[in-house]
């Protein structure tokens, strides 16, 4: 089974060509060789917090490859209500947190006051880890010390654990969020591969098993921002590692299969 741990419902950054509604996810996950995908809203990361939750669970009530996370914002305190869709609608699986975009600091102590109980809450939380130009309120070190904080959740960094797009050279490999997440030796931490980075290097996999190792690695592409196209160009940089099938298949579906109770 692959699993992609990381997409999103909507428009990404209201973009026209990065927007899938549930059908066009599950084409796309199809057509990668995609079993199931795990999706937060857009509109929920991007503009309306609630409103995106509310859309999301219409979607996944009609959606058999679709699981979904609920987006909370503690800069919109109501958002929290919003968790009551992990018991009304089975299909969500945990909890999507975005610091850049929502515009909070994970070193503000407001913020952490207000995620703490929500960490104790839930079982799995997917961090957006910072990875653009000009970000840094959810940079690897600050996620990690807030999962120390809770060993009985289990977190996702999302991006490689912060792979920085550099804005005058795109692929600039910032190795600082893979040597904390290796460093730390956390057991309730793993890290995506959502990031374009590998779509053009597949030695950038090979990098990230290297330093935290296969068991530490989930599949995730930030799809739609990438094409079934892309997708499937990421299972086959994991396919093509030299490493046993069975590290291979940690990657792609079974250490998700587990966080998201598969």
């Amino acid at each position: 089974m692959i699993i992609d741990i990381h997409g999103h419902l909507g428009n990404i950054n209201f973009a026209p060509f990065w927007q899938a509604d549930g059908k066009e996810l599950e084409r796309l996950a199809r057509l990668a060789g995609v079993d199931k995908l795990c999706v937060s809203s857009a509109r929920a990361i991007m503009y309306d917090t609630q409103e995106g939750n509310r859309e999301l669970d219409e979607t996944l009530r009609e959606a058999d490859r679709l699981y979904g996370l609920v987006v909370v914002n503690p800069m919109f305190p109501a958002s929290a209500d919003d968790l009551s869709l992990l018991t009304s609608n089975p299909r969500f699986r945990g909890v999507k947190i975005h610091p850049d975009y929502h515009g909070f600091s994970m070193e503000s102590p407001e913020a952490l006051r207000w995620l703490d109980p929500i960490a104790e809450s839930v079982e799995f939380m997917l961090f957006h880890t910072s990875c653009m130009p000009g970000t840094g309120f959810a940079a690897a070190p600050l996620v990690a010390r807030f999962a120390q904080r809770h060993p009985k959740t289990n977190f996702v960094m999302a991006h490689l654990a912060g792979l920085y797009q550099n804005g005058n050279y795109p692929y600039f490999p910032n190795l600082i969020g893979l040597e904390t997440v290796a460093a730390m030796r956390l057991p309730n931490v793993w890290v995506d591969t959502a990031h374009f980075l590998m779509y053009a290097y597949k030695d950038v996999m090979a990098h990230a098993v290297r330093i935290i190792g296969a068991e530490r690695l989930v599949f995730g592409t930030d799809v739609p921002l990438q094409s079934d196209m892309q997708m499937r160009f990421a299972i086959d940089a994991i396919q093509d590692l030299p490493i046993p099938d069975g590290d291979k298949a940690l990657i792609l579906g079974e250490t998700a299969k587990g966080l998201l109770k598969l």
